[in-house]
């Protein structure tokens, strides 16, 4: 028996190995790659790109591209100080170069891109917390931001990261002034809204909104109105769901009437805020709010997860906060854990003759 089953066994697995080597090779980019050193990349020169790992790319403007692919490719950067598409969104301007990236064929592709500020050029340029990159839509013809963007400090100033699935024209944008004069956002630019100050919102506009804590909000009103972001670190109502355990601040959001909301909510998650914020597993985040009516925390349906970013689509403001299921937890008091256990049938009977034998014996030594 043994002899007939091991050559079925290697009949199995012969027949398996192409379907696992087919499975491998979809278009799906996961896992860890090994990473190559960094190359430097001259301007319009072509860089072969193999399938499987992390190509480091640093362009001779001080760019660094880390890409992954799912196939062997070519990339291809042309830098240039003068900008090759449509205007800037109003009120910003380019503190980056303009790189036009291009990726040969049909592939999947993600990507991180940084460029490293020092703090000499920051004092010179601005706030850095302000700047975001941004890339030309060539089918909307117009610059966009990207919602996966973040600042991270370095040891002589700060690196301005994000995260890419295309490539198009991209550069870095700030706001030509902070805020505007009146202390309100502009459309097309990101805004840091201070906690619990109100800012005028005007009807019709896309609008770009930054949270001290980190949340990021795009927001269109159908009417204008008046604004309003608190955010506690203490949380205001307990989390109802079980085992969910609420990670960042909560932000309530608020308008001074009535209007329709068409609203984008997104919070990144580096490796230093999951750190901070003790989040253990990106896949069970989830968006929250509070409902009023039923008293109780509810995810809405409209939300993913985006490599490191969570986002979530919404028509209605409340209390919000991001939340993760944590799984089963025990009751702990503060000496000591304790769990809820039940006897098993085994232990019940043994308790029971343990009991019942001595009953029996005195009985008897009582009737001699």
């Amino acid at each position: 028996m043994k002899f007939f089953f091991f050559p079925l066994v290697v009949l199995g697995l012969t027949f398996l190995v192409p379907v696992i080597a087919e499975i491998s090779s979809e278009s799906e980019i996961t896992g860890n790659f090994p990473e190559k050193p960094w190359m430097t990349a001259g301007n319009g020169e072509r860089i072969n790109i193999t399938a499987g790992n992390r190509t480091q790319i640093r362009t001779t403007a001080g760019n660094h591209i880390q890409i992954q692919t799912n196939k062997n490719a070519q990339l291809q950067i042309n830098e240039s100080e003068t900008n090759p598409a449509g205007e800037l969104p109003n009120q910003t301007r380019a503190v980056n170069c303009f790189m036009h990236i291009e990726l040969n064929g049909t592939v999947a592709m993600n990507a991180t891109m940084f460029r490293n500020y020092t703090n000499a050029e920051i004092s010179e340029l601005g706030n850095v917390s302000t700047f975001r990159w941004a890339f030309y839509n060539t089918s909307a013809f117009q610059w966009q931001y990207t919602h996966q963007n973040w600042v991270e400090k370095t040891e002589n100033g700060s690196s301005v990261c994000c995260n890419t699935t295309h490539f198009s024209i991209w550069t870095i944008l700030m706001p030509s002034t902070e805020e505007s004069s009146d202390g309100n956002p502009t459309p097309g630019t990101p805004f840091n809204a201070k906690n619990k100050t109100g800012f005028a919102v005007k009807a019709g506009n896309l609008y770009q909104i930054q949270t001290q804590t980190g949340f990021a909000i795009q927001l269109k009103l159908n009417q204008s109105s008046e604004m309003t972001i608190t955010e506690y670190e203490e949380p205001l109502h307990a989390m109802n769901q079980q085992h969910h355990q609420i990670r960042t601040q909560i932000m309530a959001l608020e308008l001074n009437n009535s209007a329709q909301i068409q609203a984008n909510l997104s919070y990144t998650f580096t490796k230093q805020v999951r750190t901070q914020l003790g989040v253990q597993n990106m896949e069970k985040l989830k968006f929250m709010f509070y409902n009023e009516s039923s008293n109780s925390w509810e995810a809405p349906k409209s939300q993913w997860l985006d490599n490191e970013t969570l986002y979530c689509n919404t028509t209605h403001f409340s209390l919000w906060t991001i939340a993760e299921d944590v799984g089963e937890t025990t009751t702990t008091t503060e000496d000591t854990e304790e769990t809820t256990t039940s006897p098993t049938p085994g232990f019940v009977f043994l308790s029971l003759i343990s009991i019942l034998i001595p009953v029996l014996l005195s009985r008897s030594r009582k009737r001699r």
